[in-house]
């Protein structure tokens, strides 16, 4: 069952004379019990995609769906489900932890005391700390932890580990680990770093200019997207032949072409070599997920 589905979807910001189309026809499903990543530079849509989610925008078009609801008409009952973290969330600075508890937990059936005490411990906080005398770094896992006390079943997050320094950050994707899979929860969050998102999500989204490059389990991308490079003499001078991939980019020089494929397996590789002139060679390369994202963004 998929928990979150965004089917179609486009958003404008401007005017009637100047619009700019921050999210293009976007489609992406998040399954119950993944743990799910967005992906793309500033300005891919990451942002605008996610306050759609959470009902801070509506759609210009197409539909959202989110635990089986439209944002925009969700129940209480659903909104006590969903948690989200933004870049630039914060509490009210005159706030401890301990108030931002006890103003929190009424609202959220789920709260988690257990996990409360265990994350104070892991972020090295103690419940009485003050709001506007921790650091940047404690400012931000205070905001974490009162997202993930909600308990809830759906976890939204933006950038949730800007401002955590290495540790803090390892300690939270091992709990987000934790509570994907031993409690099937549903989690989706963007990040700029690349390697949180490689350790921590089984699937993946890559966004450019509002629209879904690329899309899928993280370790079939890895698998499929393949570059493969033909050197020969002359091989990139004439008429390209016919290749027997879906191609995401083809570059070609006198005596090289480059290929980009998103559905690479060995028995296209076998139709490729049996069309190709005896004197070309080939390279065939695999990504991690940085230069995967570098070669899809670039492309």
């Amino acid at each position: 069952m998929n928990i979150i589905e965004m089917n179609n979807v486009c958003r404008y910001f401007g005017n009637d004379k100047k619009q700019t189309l921050a999210v293009d026809h976007l489609n992406f499903s998040v399954p119950r019990g993944s743990v799910y990543g967005l992906l793309g530079t500033n300005g891919a849509g990451k942002t605008t995609s996610i306050r759609m989610l959470i009902s801070h925008l509506k759609p210009d078009s197409g539909e959202i769906f989110v635990l089986g609801e439209h944002p925009a008409t969700f129940t209480e009952s659903t909104r006590k489900r969903i948690a989200y973290i933004s870049e630039n969330m914060q509490i009210p600075h005159w706030m401890s932890i301990e108030d931002a508890v006890g103003f929190c937990k009424p609202l959220y059936p789920q709260w988690d005391d257990v996990l409360l005490q265990k994350l104070l411990q892991l972020f090295n906080l103690k419940i009485s700390k003050r709001y506007e005398e921790s650091s940047k770094g404690q400012r931000r896992a205070i905001c974490i932890i009162l997202a993930m006390c909600q308990n809830p079943d759906v976890l939204i997050m933006d950038e949730p580990a800007s401002g955590l320094d290495t540790l803090a950050r390892r300690h939270f994707l091992a709990e987000i680990l934790n509570i994907a899979c031993n409690e099937n929860k549903t989690i989706l969050f963007s990040s700029h770093i690349l390697g949180d998102i490689e350790r921590t999500v089984d699937r993946v989204a890559i966004l450019s200019q509002g629209r879904r490059i690329l899309e899928g389990e993280l370790d079939l991308l890895k698998e499929t997207v393949r570059q493969i490079l033909l050197h020969g003499e002359n091989i990139g001078g004439g008429e390209l032949p016919q290749f027997p991939f879906q191609t995401l980019r083809i570059e070609k020089e006198q005596n090289t072409i480059q290929l980009v494929v998103t559905d690479y397996s060995q028995e296209k590789m076998n139709q490729l070599y049996q069309s190709l002139p005896e004197n070309v060679t080939v390279d065939i390369e695999a990504f991690n997920l940085e230069e995967l994202f570098i070669v899809v963004d670039s492309g």
